[in-house]
């Protein structure tokens, strides 16, 4: 059944029951015309839409991998502030004769992700328009000290990068090409944000961080930009680069440096640390440092120098 025939009250009632739950500092949740929640501390706000045809494949992403990224890209930007998620709102935007089965999957993949991270979702909106599909979620999060920033990086300082980068862009090359790359579509359909660590750089004193979501490249040089200094980054071969990809990549005529450099969709975070400051524990893998300038970022992958590049909406 789709969503016009089903009824705007049904698709609500629906959801509700995935989403309803208790919880102490939330005093009114779904059902009312806004929620009411009194939080323990600083609150970070942050907001993404998903759009079909943009941020999935359709036919090739299952439901509940829509919902997943929905969430994912949301709670990365929180991780990338060292926030706490505590609460999701979700706008939907559905054609008239989008399934309700695979809407209620797909909302599924959302709330999982977001019950992983202790975030509840707790209201929202439902329309439906001529299309694409487009899911929008506000997250809301709340700071135990003070929150990591993009103008934080100050010369000297190391840089930290955690979580891999490129895998997803050639998943989503493998999904287009209808080729079976299990792990590297995996890692475009299933992002992971990082939370916990996000939250463990805060604790351990890390100064300024961003959410590696539209390219290595791109999003380094944001952050050179936004706090005036120079980035030089000098990476490994990734660990993910078994010799079954790279036969795969030479068939498609794929490059990975340049995968791991432009490719976005990572959802990774690239961290400046002050000298002494030791991540390796974490799980960082330290790959430059910081440089009196003026927002230059020059980069290297296994030796090789690569284009400073990413993914912008418009071109």
């Amino acid at each position: 059944m789709d969503v016009h025939t089903l009824g705007e009250r049904a698709v609500i009632g629906q959801l509700r029951a995935l989403f309803d739950a208790p919880r102490a500092d939330v005093l009114v949740a779904n059902g009312d015309d806004a929620a009411v929640w009194q939080p323990d501390g600083p609150v970070v706000a942050t907001v993404d839409s998903v759009v079909a045809g943009v941020d999935w494949l359709e036919g090739r992403t299952p439901a509940a991998a829509i919902g997943h990224r929905a969430a994912a890209v949301n709670l990365s930007d929180l991780a990338a502030m060292g926030a706490r998620p505590r609460l999701l709102l979700l706008a939907l935007e559905l054609p008239p004769d989008h399934d309700v089965d695979a809407l209620v999957a797909a909302a599924a993949g959302l709330q999982a992700l977001a019950a992983q991270h202790g975030a509840l979702v707790v209201g929202g909106d439902f329309g439906l328009s001529p299309g694409p599909a487009r899911w929008t979620v506000t997250a809301l999060g709340t700071l135990a000290g003070p929150p990591l920033r993009r103008d934080g990086a100050r010369p000297g300082d190391a840089l930290w990068l955690f979580g891999a980068v490129g895998l997803a862009a050639l998943g989503l090359a493998a999904l287009q090409a209808g080729d079976d790359q299990p792990l590297a579509i995996a890692a475009h359909l299933w992002p992971q944000p990082l939370v916990t660590l996000g939250l463990a750089l805060q604790r351990a004193g890390v100064r300024a961080a961003i959410d590696v979501s539209d390219g290595l490249g791109l999003d380094a040089q944001r952050l050179a930009q936004a706090s005036g200094v120079d980035l030089v980054l000098d990476l490994p071969p990734p660990t993910w680069l078994s010799p079954p990809l790279v036969a795969w990549l030479a068939l498609r005529r794929l490059d990975w440096r340049t995968a791991m450099a432009a490719g976005g969709d990572d959802y990774a975070l690239l961290c400046a640390a002050p000298p002494g400051l030791d991540l390796t524990d974490l799980g960082g893998l330290r790959i430059g440092d910081v440089q009196a300038g003026t927002g230059q970022v020059v980069m290297r992958i296994a030796g090789k120098s690569v284009t400073v590049q990413g993914y912008c909406h418009g071109g």
